[in-house]
Parts: C-alpha cells; sequence; structure tokens
C-alpha cells in the first residue's frame, strides 16, 4: 500500500507541473485554488505514507532542510499573525480604527489592510512550498531524479513548440481566447509575456543539463573529436533528441517573447549553468570552454535575428525605466512607514494606492514590477530578510554540492541556473509571483535540492 501511495504522490507531482501552465500560468483565481488544494493533497497523503513507511534517510533529509524550512515558517508565522484579527492590536494598521468609526460598529483591529488576499497569497506561497517540499523528498531517489528532469523537459518544450506555433501561425490568441495584450510577442498559455520569458529560460537550462547528462560519458571518454561524434552516433545522441528539440524551441520562444529582462537574465542563467559545467569538471576544459564561447555568440546572433521586437524594447528602456525607477522610490518610500509591520502580504495594489503621485496615478499598479520590494512593503522589513536568507541557504547549499563534485551535478546545477534567472529578473519584474511560473522553479530548485546529500569527508551518496 505505502508504495502505491508513493507512486500516486509522485505521479500527482508530475501531473501538477504538466497541467499548472495550462490556464494562463494558473495566474487565475480558481486555477490558482485548484493548484493549492492539488498540492495540499498530495502533502496529506506523503505524510500519511511516512507514518505508515518512512523512507530511508529520512534524519538526514530533516537535517539538510531544516534551516530554511525554520526560515519559511518564521515567515508563514508572520503572515498568519499579519491577518488574524486582535492578536497584536498594538501594530494593527490604523485603518481599521478609522474604518470602525466611520461604520460605527466594531472592527478586529488586524495588521494587514485585506485579509482575504493576504490568506489567498498565502494560500499560494504554501503551495509552492508543498512543491519543492515534494521535489526534494521524491528527488532523492535516482530513478525518480531522472524521470521529473526529462519529463520537466518534456513539457516545457510542450509549451514552447506551442507558443511558437501560435506565433508562427499568425493566431493572436491564448488557447481559444483572444489576447488582450502582448500581441505579436510568443507567450505560450500565458497571460504575460515576462512570465513566459522566464518559464521558458527555465526549460532552456533544463533542456542543456539534460542534454549534457546524456552526453557527458561520450565527451569524458576523450579522444579527437570525431571519435567522441562516432561514440555519440553510436549510442547516446539517439537518446538526445529531446534536449535538442527542448534547446531550439525554448531557446527561439525565449527570443520571441521580445522580454528585455527575461532574455537577459535568461542568458546570464545559461552562462551560469555553462561555467557550472566547465568548474565541476562535467565536462574537459577545452569541451566548456568552446560550449561558452558558443553560447555567446549564438546569444549574440539570437538577439539581431529575433528581430526588432526585441530591439525595440531595449530601445523603450530609457523612458520606461524613469517609470519603473519612480515606482521603486515611491514603494521604498511607502514601505518605510510600515517598516517592521508591512501592510499585509499581497495586499500591494489597495495598499499602494494612497501613495500614488501624479507620475504613477495614469496606470492601477497592481503589482510593484520587483518581488523583492513588493515582498517588503505586504511582510515588512524582517519578513524581506528572513525569505531572502531562506533561499540564500537554499542557493549555497546547491552551489555548494555543484563544487563538491555530488553525484548528478546536472541537476543542482540546473537549479542554481534557474534560482539565478528568477532571482535576477525579480529585480524587474513578478514572474515569480505567476503560480505556473513559481511552481516550475520550486520543482527545479527541490530536485537540484534533493541530491545535495554528502557526508562529512566530502563524498557524495546518492
Amino acid at each position: 500500500m505505502p508504495v502505491i501511495l508513493r507512486r500516486i504522490v509522485f505521479y500527482g507531482l508530475l501531473a501538477l507541473i504538466a497541467v499548472a501552465p495550462l490556464p494562463f500560468g494558473s495566474n487565475v483565481p480558481w486555477a490558482w485554488s485548484l493548484m493549492s488544494l492539488w498540492v495540499g493533497v498530495l502533502i496529506v497523503i506523503d505524510a500519511v505514507v511516512c507514518l505508515l513507511s518512512p523512507p530511508e534517510g529520512e534524519r538526514r533529509f530533516l537535517k539538510r532542510i531544516k534551516i530554511p524550512l525554520v526560515l519559511f515558517f518564521l515567515v508563514v508565522a508572520w503572515i498568519v499573525v499579519q491577518a488574524t484579527p486582535g492578536i497584536v492590536p498594538a501594530i494593527a494598521h490604523p485603518i481599521w480604527n478609522e474604518a470602525s468609526a466611520q461604520l460605527g460598529i466594531p472592527l478586529a483591529p488586524r495588521v494587514t489592510i485585506a485579509p482575504d488576499l493576504t490568506w489567498d497569497a498565502l494560500m499560494v506561497l504554501l503551495a509552492y512550498a508543498g512543491v519543492f517540499w515534494l521535489s526534494a523528498r521524491y528527488g532523492r531517489k535516482r530513478e525518480n531524479a531522472a524521470t521529473m528532469l526529462k519529463f520537466f523537459v518534456l513539457v516545457s518544450t510542450a509549451y514552447a513548440v506551442y507558443g511558437l506555433a501560435v506565433y508562427f501561425g499568425g493566431w493572436e490568441t491564448i488557447l481559444w481566447y483572444d489576447k488582450t495584450a502582448y500581441r505579436g510577442d510568443v507567450t505560450s498559455t500565458f497571460i504575460n509575456h515576462n512570465s513566459y520569458a522566464t518559464y521558458a529560460a527555465i526549460g532552456l537550462v533544463a533542456s542543456l543539463l539534460y542534454l549534457v547528462k546524456i552526453l557527458a560519458r561520450d565527451v569524458r571518454g576523450g579522444g579527437t573529436a570525431r571519435q567522441i561524434i562516432r561514440n555519440m552516433a553510436d549510442g547516446s545522441l539517439a537518446q538526445a533528441w529531446l534536449p535538442m528539440v527542448g534547446i531550439l524551441s525554448t531557446g527561439t520562444a525565449l527570443m520571441l517573447t521580445h522580454s528585455r529582462a527575461g532574455f537577459v537574465s535568461g542568458m546570464i542563467g545559461v552562462f551560469v549553468a555553462l561555467l557550472g559545467l566547465r568548474f565541476a569538471r562535467i565536462l574537459p576544459v577545452r569541451f566548456g570552454n568552446g560550449l561558452i564561447a558558443g553560447a555567446v555568440l549564438l546569444a549574440v546572433g539570437g538577439f539581431a535575428i529575433s528581430g526588432g521586437g526585441l530591439e525595440e524594447r531595449f530601445g523603450y528602456l530609457e523612458g520606461d525605466q524613469q517609470t519603473r525607477l519612480h515606482l521603486y522610490d515611491a514603494v521604498s518610500a511607502a514601505g518605510t512607514q510600515a517598516l517592521s509591520t508591512g501592510y499585509g502580504y499581497g495586499t500591494f495594489e489597495p495598499g499602494f494606492r494612497p501613495f500614488k503621485d501624479l507620475p504613477l496615478s495614469g496606470l492601477t499598479w497592481s503589482l510593484a514590477h520587483n518581488s523583492y520590494l513588493e515582498f517588503y512593503f505586504g511582510t515588512g522589513l524582517y519578513g524581506l530578510v528572513i525569505i531572502i536568507c531562506a533561499f540564500v541557504c537554499i542557493f549555497f547549499g546547491l552551489a555548494k554540492g555543484a563544487f563538491l563534485r555530488a553525484h548528478d551535478t546536472a541537476y543542482l546545477i540546473s537549479a542554481v541556473s534557474a534560482l539565478t534567472i528568477v532571482g535576477l529578473h525579480a529585480l524587474t519584474d513578478f514572474s515569480i509571483q505567476m503560480p505556473a511560473m513559481g511552481a516550475a522553479l520550486v520543482f527545479v530548485a527541490g530536485l537540484g535540492y534533493a541530491r545535495i546529500i554528502v557526508d562529512t569527508k566530502g563524498r557524495s551518496r546518492p
């Protein structure tokens, strides 16, 4: 029975990753609610299985993950305090007293200005944590890890192929709905071209690492270039069709999103992956240097080939940057008025409304276009610092594992690259706040984190 239940959880997780981008990147209330429920059910089943039959290495796994886990739940606890009425009236937002006076009815004070939005955003945040937890748990088994990486490459390739088919077919649609924005850009099933650019970039580095994983044995075997190619043709090249199609499709889709920040962060992620392969010595030095040089040329050529759309957006950057910088200044200034408490996680749109000045008044600004500033605005400075510390622990754990030559280093490098892509893009956009994009990130990061079990002598274990 435990074996069957574990299979249900594992394939349920894969199904979630496959389906999440389909309904507009899960960026509609019913979709992210269903995603959260789905993750919750999988977590409960997994907990029941663990009680019936604890898996091997559980204590080592919990020891490895406990620091980011504790940090994350400190933030969750604070968000719960924000949304729960009357816990700490002294730090409640003054809007509740004003509303009580205006309405003539006593309202329980809260830190958050919009409890429903805070609970809703917390639900999605917990879903992200659940995907990471399940990915890290089930990725510890080598067969599962191989399946998870291959499956994500397959899924990201499928969405890239769909996006390119719609683009070259001249259909300005998402599924069967007409696009209302980003016409002329590849968005696949996402509403926002920036969010899809980040998703495509993660798919690109995953495809690259999967290709290297397949071909690495033949390349490391040495010999002349002709001998290496012959060895590949005899076996591994036949298995490499999927990542090769993935690299071609996700790379092309990334360029044709015409997302300037997505393109730059994606290319940086690719270089991080190639540098990781070079210095972790997965590939011979000469071969690794050649790949890095080739990637630079492809990035330059890709920018030229992708046409005027991307170039226009880079040209538009100067004017847009002034507005963005003004927005960031306004958000920072607003945040200082609730530095310790924040205005409530997930409440940026109503919370920022009173702080909009004339240059910002023409737009709604439902998001801050900087995920770090928005988290700071919602949870306060301490909440931001703690959640960043949790991600830093994960990032450096992955990087350390890669350079210690842990088993299956490709998984770790793909996770480091994905975190780099999203971490950079979050400085100018909000891709991680799109539920399907966030789920893809934590799935890849969790898979990498599952492979970091290293003993005290520096040897790696599966």
